[in-house]
């Protein structure tokens, strides 16, 4: 989708980081920006910078697919189509798996999982439909390496890069692109957002004295946005901000070739038929 002049996009999670980064990437490219966040106050702030007139703030709680439906049901009402969706919302805890909450796995897969799946399931028809539109999942560098404390988090994470993956190829002859975004450390307010919007009824109230990421020195989230939306314009599908992960990443993935290898030492090949 190179022409993105006049189009719309819908960002949730767009008040602040990288929701907002991309939020002003795409309103910078020409495109009408529906600026999404649980947080209607932050989601008015940036629409008042945007200027009114391109720009729209909507209260949206992506753990709802009602709710996601009801942003579908807005933006189609306010600037009649849609074509660029970006799930971005997402919430972050340090826990270790051993004496995680089952409310803090319940909070992350609400927000983190099914905000995914919900603006999947909402938009997506629309998308196909009108054979023209991309979405952008943000996952996070968590989806493509792992470790503690932040197990419950890549668990999600991988979750939406195993989706994405999974949809690029279901809609690749639909005129629909997909992309997922993996960042490494941006410098947005992920951790203190995460326990200022968590419901009481998932709050485990278990301080788990786990070191979060060090997101202050991270990387601007308009600097997200702009790859984002260079993504958008060129197909691309992994969007990775950070090159300082290279070696982990290969470090995993050669395990996993390894073991494959291993496989057809002991076993011989197996391909084709049963074992």
């Amino acid at each position: 989708m190179q022409d993105l002049d006049g189009k719309v996009a819908v960002v949730t999670g767009a008040g602040s980081g990288i929701g907002e980064g991309i939020a002003r990437a795409a309103a910078s490219a020409g495109m009408k920006v529906v600026v999404a966040d649980i947080d209607m106050d932050k989601a008015q702030a940036v629409v008042a910078d945007l200027g009114a007139d391109n720009a729209m703030a909507y209260k949206v709680d992506v753990s709802s697919l009602a709710s996601v439906e009801s942003l579908r049901d807005a933006t189609l009402e306010r600037f009649g189509a849609v074509h660029l969706l970006c799930n971005n919302a997402g919430v972050w805890i340090g826990a270790m798996m051993h004496d995680a909450d089952i409310k803090d796995w319940q909070y992350l897969i609400n927000v983190n999982l099914y905000g995914v799946i919900h603006g999947v399931k909402a938009f997506l028809p629309l998308l196909v439909a009108q054979g023209e539109g991309h979405i952008v999942n943000t996952a996070s560098m968590g989806g493509l390496i792992s470790g503690p404390p932040e197990g419950l988090y890549t668990t999600t994470k991988f979750a939406v890069v195993g989706l994405s993956e999974a949809l690029l190829m279901e809609v690749a002859d639909k005129g629909v692109g997909v992309s997922v975004l993996c960042p490494g450390l941006v410098n947005t307010n992920l951790i203190t957002q995460s326990f200022k919007v968590r419901p009481d009824e998932l709050d485990s109230g278990i301080d788990h004295q786990q070191a979060a990421p060090d997101v202050a020195n991270g990387i601007s989230p308009l600097a997200v946005g702009g790859q984002v939306i260079d993504a958008v314009r060129e197909g691309g599908f992994y969007v990775i901000t950070h090159d300082d992960y290279r070696d982990i990443i290969a470090m995993r993935h050669d395990g996993i070739l390894a073991a494959l290898d291993a496989h057809t030492q002991r076993y011989g090949s197996t391909s084709g038929r049963a074992v």
